[in-house]
């Protein structure tokens, strides 16, 4: 993947892992009220039994901010950020992992350790571009999104995003760059999760891929 630079696999191992044995928050500052980051939050940061919340999300991105702090992944932790955000649930990153390594984790501890030997020494660098991915620069509601239906949203990282619409279903999908993989959906439960007065945030049911993984 040309996203992905050589840094320590050391260190996003013992960052992503540690949250198993321990809240992310007894070792790091809560993020600001009024952030994504705080809305990932929100429901406690150790790994747990619930498969449709956030927890690698949240642990992915403080990975990256530990590891890089100038990181345009820090716009997630800023209250007045104007963001629309695409966000997987442990659910979509236990899936990727069985897509990159054939093996079904049973845990999110044992999901984030088949994730980051799945990566190799080039994990921190390749988690943060898949974060950036998810990211627009701009409030895009539910609403917003079904009217766009047809088009491409930009995004953080650079490659777009399409957008369909599918309204017998109700249902909107996601279309990534990786033809192979099956394109996510927003979760409909999960869709308009406002941030403060200028983010949102979108639960969506796979994690979007910014390459053709092979």
């Amino acid at each position: 993947m040309n996203i992905r630079r050589t840094v320590s696999l050391a260190l996003v191992g013992a960052a992503l892992t540690a949250t198993a044995a321990a809240p992310i928050t007894s070792a790091a500052t809560p993020a600001p009220a009024g952030s994504v980051l705080a809305l990932l939050e929100a429901d406690g940061t150790a790994f747990d039994g619930n498969w449709y919340d956030y927890d690698i999300l949240e642990a992915a991105a403080r990975t990256v901010l530990a590891a890089k702090p100038g990181s345009t992944v820090a716009a997630l932790a800023a209250p007045n950020a104007n963001l629309t955000v695409f966000a997987p649930n442990d659910r979509a990153f236990q899936v990727l992992t069985w897509s990159l390594t054939g093996k079904w984790y049973s845990t999110e501890a044992g999901v984030v350790k088949g994730l980051v030997g799945a990566l190799g020494a080039n994990a921190v660098d390749t988690i943060e571009a898949v974060l950036l991915y998810h990211v627009h620069a701009g409030k895009i509601t539910a609403a917003d999104a079904k009217a766009a239906s047809g088009i491409s949203i930009s995004t953080v990282l650079g490659p777009t995003i399409g957008v369909r619409y599918y309204p017998w279903l109700n249902l909107i999908v996601l279309k990534d760059k990786d033809p192979d993989a099956a394109n996510p959906w927003v979760v409909n439960s999960k869709a308009n999760i406002f941030v403060g007065t200028n983010s949102v945030v979108h639960g969506i049911s796979l994690v979007l891929r910014p390459v053709n993984l092979p």
